[in-house]
């Protein structure tokens, strides 16, 4: 019998296990997407420097000008930046808007007139063509929007009118004159009950002069 012993042949699992262990290996990893992508860009930006050198060196009066305005409008742009930045901190910085009435909301009229003078008038009408009911409806949407202007309520079209004499100070100079419309606008107005043009009347001349009053300050 020889001696030279024959080695019986290799497991193919092993053959596959071991070949995976090599190929994971650093040296046979491909390079990373991610570097490879970066590199792109690197060479990217380095064709367009060397393109906008050569193009410079061609015209360097040209690239001169573009320069300098380039720089001009950098400067500016972080000026101005700085500018927001500081201005509310500075004693010279931007004035601060000083408080004033809120703009009036219109749309509370209903559509019924272009201004609280318009709507006023509208209502005096109302009261001469015997409709106090309509007279109260409009006044009431005047001292809302009045009241509104001046921030003591939020208007709202889901409110009720119990929402707004909360939201209203009791202390409101208004209130007042706001909780009597109120009521009265409660009664005319859901309750469909009788209307009084006197009480229409007095309640009318009280918001006349609570808008005269808010358009002398205002």
């Amino acid at each position: 019998m020889s001696n030279v012993e024959l080695r019986s042949p290799a497991d193919p699992a092993a053959v596959r296990e071991a070949t995976r262990e090599v190929l994971a290996r650093p040296e046979f990893t491909e390079p990373s997407r991610w570097y490879e992508t970066l590199i792109e860009w690197i060479n990217a930006l380095k064709q367009w420097l060397d393109g906008l050198s050569a193009w410079s060196a061609a015209n360097p009066t040209l690239a001169r000008v573009i320069f300098v305005v380039a720089l001009l409008v950098l400067i500016a742009c972080l000026g101005h930046l700085l500018y927001l930045a500081l201005a509310d901190l500075l004693p010279l910085g931007r004035k601060r808007d000083a408080p004033s009435a809120l703009p009036a909301k219109i749309e509370i009229l209903g559509g019924v007139a272009h201004d609280w003078q318009e709507a006023l008038h509208l209502a005096r009408r109302m009261l001469a063509e015997n409709d106090p009911r309509r007279a109260i409806w409009i006044g009431h949407r005047v001292l809302l929007g009045l009241l509104d202007q001046q921030g003591a309520i939020q208007f709202a079209g889901w409110k009720t009118n119990s929402h707004y004499l909360r939201e209203c100070a009791q202390t409101h100079p208004w209130y007042r004159t706001f909780s009597e419309l109120s009521e009265a606008y409660e009664q005319a107005v859901y309750a469909r009950r009788h209307a009084s043009a006197e009480q229409a009347e007095a309640l009318l001349r009280s918001v006349d002069r609570i808008y005269a009053s808010g358009a002398s300050t205002g």
